[in-house]
């Protein structure tokens, strides 16, 4: 094969672009699916001509109007040419490939089993001849006849793509979309390369338009597998419509505390973009005065699909205050406006704890999505003042996917309800996870950890992906820089992460977890962690109180309604299950760790209401609003407030003794025991400011190093401060 031959005379028909329609604009057209559930291979010879459909004629390209011609036989289309991508190119000579229309696929080299929704009408050719080693690149062309009225005041076309495992689009010989490969680790046209998965992605891409030209144009796609074991291959260009800007995706994120919210969104057109809002109280007759609103710029980039992604912060947001934004842009389009109420910012408050939404796990990410935005209508309505939604991660099953991005962020409630998202496991393999969500506080290593304040609560989140022991600490040194700097300054501490160490599920004896499980639980111990919101588990659990990795167990058995009164270096752990219900583990073994359970296989969700000396959570089943496990952690009475307390070593006559003063520092009296290792004396009804004093001899002519306890009491409560005795030695 010549690369530099030109085009056959022979070539199948072009597909035309002329009925291009305006009312067409930002929308993206789905093709009808074949229907077939087997096929032959397709011979060398292009099949009939698909009946034109009105949808047909107005998408570049289509899933039966449009004919590709396909390479399947393991070699290199571009030979030793030293431009490897010549292959992608219009004057490329293709005339010995086969041709075929979509869906392409294979499934252990059969037309079926691939999964519902996804048909094979061309059957590839998965293995090498004479092996069962998968083909690791099928490369694909077809053409594009356009004239300059198609192309005239058209910035940008999107498409839509169903393809496994990864795939690279080019247009007339250069790269517009890498689906799967984010990081840009495919070097060559022939390698494996790809994130396994069940069943193939579905995502949209964006083309600018002086990608075309007038004339004829060759669209080229490189699919490639992800081992030589992979189980299936399948490709599918369903669309591809101008549109002239749309903005999409829009999220609603929590900001660095309770007066900030971050916004990310999506826009089909590159350039610039920010977040404007308003006093909602402040539109007339709901007509918003766009010109006066305060506003923010976004920090932008290309995204993975080829669109480009941006995030916005809005900033001094005040209580018990509706604010109407948009995001966008002229130049990109705006989004509809939404309206969101910040609350209260006192010492009482709620937000609700999910685990798992994972839209498309059940291998329906329709029925996901749309289980997820009700389980999401009942919460919000059965809680309309919650703060904000935490979201334990996977909020996607294939991190590639731009329908399930889109259907997680469909409900209204995700543009006018702040949330904070962790990284799952599922959603790692893209960088649309970083793209969609804008968190706040990012560390810049381990990249994803992040925390935020609302309130008097401190999160911390950890990328629990992360889990060498190289990583491992750097979480700990990110989780005590912001515990001590800022841990305080609230009454709760939160940590947040994928990866459950603590559940009833087999995840449990992951290898990953057990390591994360006995190195952190320590670290949390000791920095006086409050409560561990996690997922990946599928299952509720709550832990008993643990001291690191031992777990505190109580005298009667857990129940519903339990109230904890942990000490400082006890915490609490609870995974949540399915938000969503697409997908559910099964009980894995009674654990030691575990005070109470359940998998009834019915979404959940949990309810926390924070003041300053409880946390409560209280768990639902969402369908029916039956308390599944609610559980308090109470602080421990504080006791009376003694303003100093001192115990000085000293000397007289040659003789030790030590001096303890404590002084009352309520508006009440207060009892008081001074108890040293020299004596014990109790000194009750201390007036307000005045002191409780002893002079204990030590009977020796020297003091070692020591210490003194100091217990106030008030109304049966006790609280005790311990103070050192510095060694002394007389004579």
């Amino acid at each position: 094969m010549n690369p530099h031959a030109s085009r056959r005379s022979g070539a199948p028909a072009r597909v035309t672009a002329s009925a291009l329609a305006a009312s067409l604009v930002g929308a993206v057209l789905v093709a009808a699916s074949a229907t077939a559930t087997s096929a032959a291979p397709a011979a060398d010879v292009a099949p009939a001509p698909t009946a034109t459909t009105t949808a047909a004629d107005e998408s570049l390209l289509s899933t039966t109007g449009t004919t590709w011609r396909y390479l399947e036989d393991n070699t290199n289309p571009a030979g030793d040419h030293s431009d490897q991508r010549v292959w992608t190119t219009t004057s490329y000579d293709d005339a010995v490939w086969k041709t075929g229309v979509a869906p392409f696929g294979a499934k252990r080299g059969q037309p079926t089993g691939v999964g519902d929704g996804f048909p094979v009408t061309t059957l590839l050719t998965q293995y090498i001849p004479g092996t069962t080693t998968d083909v690791p690149t099928f490369f694909f062309r077809t053409d594009v006849e356009l004239t300059a009225a198609d192309l005239d005041g058209v910035p940008a076309f999107e498409g839509e793509i169903v393809y496994d495992d990864v795939a690279i689009v080019y247009v007339n010989g250069e790269e517009v979309a890498r689906l799967g490969d984010d990081d840009r680790e495919i070097t060559e046209n022939l390698q494996y390369f790809g994130n396994g998965r069940t069943i193939p992605v579905t995502s949209t891409f964006v083309v600018p338009a002086d990608a075309f030209a007038p004339g004829e144009n060759t669209v080229s796609v490189a699919l490639y597998q992800d081992a030589p074991t992979s189980s299936d291959i399948y490709l599918d260009v369903r669309s591809l419509v101008p549109t002239h800007g749309e903005v999409r995706d829009v999220a609603l994120n929590v900001g660095a505390d309770e007066t900030q919210a971050n916004a990310a969104w999506f826009s089909t057109l590159p350039g610039a973009g920010e977040v404007q809002w308003v006093r909602a109280d402040e539109a007339a007759d709901g007509v918003v005065d766009w010109e006066g609103a305060a506003t923010s710029s976004s920090t932008s980039g290309a995204a993975s699909d080829g669109a480009t992604y941006h995030h916005a912060t809005m900033t001094g947001l005040e209580e018990h205050t509706a604010y109407t934004y948009r995001v966008g842009s002229a130049a990109t389009g705006w989004s509809e406006p939404s309206t969101f109420d910040t609350g209260t910012f006192g010492d009482e408050f709620s937000f609700l704890f999910v685990g798992d939404a994972q839209i498309g796990a059940s291998g329906n990410s329709a029925a996901d999505a749309e289980r997820w935005a009700a389980n999401l209508d009942t919460m919000t309505e059965r809680h309309p003042d919650t703060a904000f939604l935490l979201s334990a991660g996977d909020q996607v099953d294939n991190a590639g996917s731009t329908q399930q991005y889109t259907g997680f962020l469909a409900p209204e409630q995700m543009r006018e309800l702040r949330f904070a998202v962790q990284d799952g496991n599922h959603d790692t393999a893209s960088a649309l996870y970083d793209q969609h969500y804008a968190m706040p506080n990012l560390s810049s290593d381990p990249r994803r950890d992040y925390w935020y304040s609302y309130n008097d609560v401190l999160v911390v989140a950890i990328d629990s992906n992360d889990s060498s022991a190289a990583q491992i600490a750097q979480h700990e040194a990110f989780l005590r820089d912001v515990v001590t700097e800022h841990g305080d300054d609230h009454a709760w501490v939160l940590v947040t992460f994928h990866h459950s160490l603590y559940s009833q599920a087999f995840h449990s004896r992951d290898t990953d977890v057990v390591r994360m499980r006995e190195a952190l639980s320590p670290v949390f111990s000791e920095l006086g962690v409050d409560l561990v919101l996690a997922g990946h588990d599928h299952i509720y659990t709550r832990s008993h109180l643990m001291e690191g990795t031992t777990p505190v167990a109580p005298a009667s058995e857990p129940a519903v309604g339990d109230v904890l009164v942990p000490d400082d270096d006890q915490v609490l752990y609870v995974t949540g299950n399915s938000a969503s219900g697409s997908k559910y583990y099964g009980f894995d073994g009674l654990k030691p760790w575990t005070a109470r359970w359940e998998q009834e296989r019915t979404p959940s969700y949990s309810d926390v209401d924070v003041t300053p000396e409880a946390l409560t959570i209280t768990t639902y089943e969402t369908a029916t609003e039956r308390v599944m496990d609610r559980v308090t952690l109470q602080r421990a009475p504080q006791g009376p407030e003694l303003v100093e307390v001192t115990a000085q070593s000293r000397c007289l006559a040659g003789k030790a003794y030590v001096a303890v003063r404590a002084t009352n520092g309520e508006d009440v009296p207060v009892d008081v025991t001074l108890a040293t290792p020299f004596g014990t004396r109790a000194v009750e009804a201390v007036a307000p400011g005045r002191s409780a004093y002893q002079s204990f001899p030590v009977r020796s002519t020297s003091v070692d190093a020591a210490t003194v306890t100091v217990t106030g009491t008030l109304d049966g409560t006790a609280r005790d401060y311990e103070v050192p005795v510095t060694p002394l030695t007389c004579g």
